[in-house]
């Protein structure tokens, strides 16, 4: 793959740290800080972070689980990152928690496509991995096959 050039502008909404961002032609995301720095009316970089994390893997994980011919009806993510506490305010430890619908997917298979994103489809959690620890766990929802 030839290597690609990702873009965004950024641009300052008030006199506080809100700022509008955006790449391509996309929507713009508002960005901001909490209060007393910011206004708190949009998201800060580290929700961001989880954003493109939990976007980059999800996404991932379903190429794969329907390259393996698998039905999903429903994938979720809910993510969490624990700050250190003390400045740069990282994150220590990132927790994911998948939840798949499928009538037709196993465990193992659901399995083996969140270790693929882990190890090498999703260019978020390769840059994240080493830095901070990221613990991720599933849970499988089985539904009627339809007819």
């Amino acid at each position: 793959m030839t290597a690609q050039k990702l873009e965004t502008h950024i641009t300052l909404v008030n006199d506080r740290l809100q700022f509008s961002g955006k790449a391509r032609n996309n929507p713009s995301v508002l960005m901001d800080y909490f209060p007393p720095f910011g206004d708190g009316e949009g998201y800060t970089g580290l929700e961001m972070l989880l954003l493109s994390l939990s976007g980059c893997s999800c996404t991932a994980i379903k190429v794969l689980l329907q390259k393996m011919n698998k039905t999903v009806e429903g994938l979720t993510l809910e993510a969490s990152g624990i700050m250190q506490e003390a400045a740069p305010y990282t994150f220590s430890r990132i927790n994911l928690v998948y939840t798949l619908t499928s009538p037709d997917a196993e465990d193992a298979e659901f399995e083996k496509a969140i270790r693929l994103a882990e190890t090498s489809m999703c260019p978020v959690w390769a840059m994240l991995k080493g830095n901070v620890e990221i613990v991720d766990n599933h849970r499988l929802i089985k539904t009627e096959p339809t007819p």
